[in-house]
């Protein structure tokens, strides 16, 4: 009877862990695409967008780290350094009610409505069962409507677990594993150490409301969990760009902000081409060899994240430092003009893949924090 119990968890489980590392894939897919936007503004001329995503960006890379911890906290592992872990932009992703392209394009209203469309929040939570819920996603399917809902059904399956075989039977991870707030380097929220029923719960509700809104709201719940400041979640942020216009107090979720007017300058935007790729540039061009590099520090970027979910949490600082190389190089392939383009477009960052036994070592300087990524 023990080993037929014990079968049926670890099946359960194996479910769990494919949903959780499919969560830590949705909040990675969505970095590249803020990356693009964020890297083709000017702080000076779109300041409120600046920050707007600068934010949002920072989130995400919470939420992936929160996802990692909870799947670290029920014995799974993730999986980042993988060809299968990025997605190829434009990116499909496919919900219940809705499909649409997520890609790598300048800051602009399409890029902005692509954002909307990823953060939309939850119109009401599905009751499912956990173990409906897809694996990996390639490209990234659905079946609940939102972000929001997906992970609802994460916590469905967690409470079921638990309510079968006990938190213990099910939060059996390695607490070493886990990411600390003192390791953790951040903006918005907190890291929470997850290590039962009740962390692995509200670090999902964190995820979601930073997202969404919690309860309704047009607010995240950062001030309620973490005594911080009120502020709007990610699809309000980004619908106050869209709209140029901030919320205040009083407004609703299914109604356009009446705040105070913000200027967004459409215009000033770098002519990047779209979804760019290495290959698309001519061999021994400036392009191709600022993309090639690009590409590897990328792929080493993901490298320090795996290590750093799987037991080297000190990477973290030097990921961090990463992204602001990343963003120097960025701005290196954005001053590339391309061959052969109408509009005199230039060249982005590919955010491709190269496995780990094609990668060259580069002398970034990784020790450098991310100065222009911290709060301001």
């Amino acid at each position: 009877m023990w080993i037929k119990t014990y079968h049926m968890l670890a099946t359960y489980k194996e479910e769990l862990f494919k949903n959780l590392q499919t969560a830590i894939e949705l909040e990675h897919s969505t970095i590249p695409p803020y990356l693009a936007a964020f890297f083709t503004i000017n702080q000076d001329t779109n300041a409120f967008a600046w920050e707007v995503i600068r934010s949002v960006v920072m989130e995400e890379m919470l939420h992936m780290t929160l996802a990692c911890n909870i799947l670290n906290a029920v014995g799974g592992q993730p999986f980042i350094d993988n060809p299968k872990f990025i997605p190829e932009y434009p990116a499909e992703l496919n919900f219940a009610d809705r499909k649409f392209d997520v890609g790598i394009i300048k800051f602009s209203k399409p890029a902005i409505e692509a954002f909307l469309e990823i953060e939309k929040p939850s119109e009401q939570k599905l009751n499912v069962k956990g173990e409906d819920s897809k694996g990996f996603l390639h490209p990234i399917n659905l079946d609940e409507k939102t972000i929001g809902e997906f992970y609802e059904a994460i916590k469905k399956q967690l409470i079921y677990l638990v309510e079968e075989y006990g938190e213990e039977s099910v939060f059996d991870g390695n607490l070493t594993l886990q990411i600390t707030p003192k390791e953790y380097y951040g903006s918005g929220g907190e890291i929470i150490v997850v290590n039962n029923l009740e962390t692995a719960l509200l670090a999902i509700d964190v995820i979601v409301d930073q997202g969404e809104g919690a309860s309704g709201s047009i607010y995240d719940s950062d001030e309620t969990y973490f005594g911080q400041d009120q502020e709007v979640a990610h699809y309000y942020r980004f619908n106050e760009i869209y709209v140029g216009q901030k919320y205040q107090e009083g407004d609703r979720p299914n109604e356009n902000p009446t705040g105070e007017k913000v200027t967004i300058n459409w215009k000033a935007t770098v002519n990047m081409v779209d979804n760019p790729k290495a290959s698309d540039f001519a061999i021994g061009s400036a392009a191709r060899t600022k993309a090639d590099e690009f590409n590897q520090l990328y792929s080493h970027f993901l490298r320090l994240l795996h290590l750093t979910f799987n037991g080297q949490s000190s990477l973290i600082v030097k990921a961090v430092g990463m992204m602001y190389q990343m963003k120097h190089l960025a701005s290196e392939l954005l001053n590339c003009p391309v061959a052969d383009t109408k509009g005199s477009k230039v060249a982005g960052p590919p955010f491709e893949y190269i496995p780990l036994d094609q990668r060259k070592q580069f002398d970034w300087l990784v020790t450098e924090l991310a100065s222009e990524l911290e709060p301001q």
